[in-house]
């Protein structure tokens, strides 16, 4: 179970996710393709939704560009 703290967090990586995905003119589907991950994933990071791997981090920050601490510096 994620408490309110995590939550929070989430919240906030997904919200710092979508304003380099903004930044950089990237559609989510887009994105999902160039990271390989699945289908509505981006949405469901963006809302703080889901909790990603590391695995899937390293994939976003590959295909935005940027390093792993750049979209973890939120």
């Amino acid at each position: 179970m994620i408490n309110n703290r995590d939550e929070t967090v989430l919240k906030q990586f997904g919200e710092h996710l979508r304003h380099i995905r903004k930044s950089k003119k990237i559609a989510q589907q887009k994105l999902e393709l160039l990271a390989g991950i699945s289908k509505n994933q981006v949405g469901n990071i963006e809302r703080g939704e889901v909790n990603i791997t590391l695995i899937t981090a390293i994939a976003l920050a590959k295909a935005l560009h940027i390093g792993l601490k750049e979209l973890y510096d939120f």
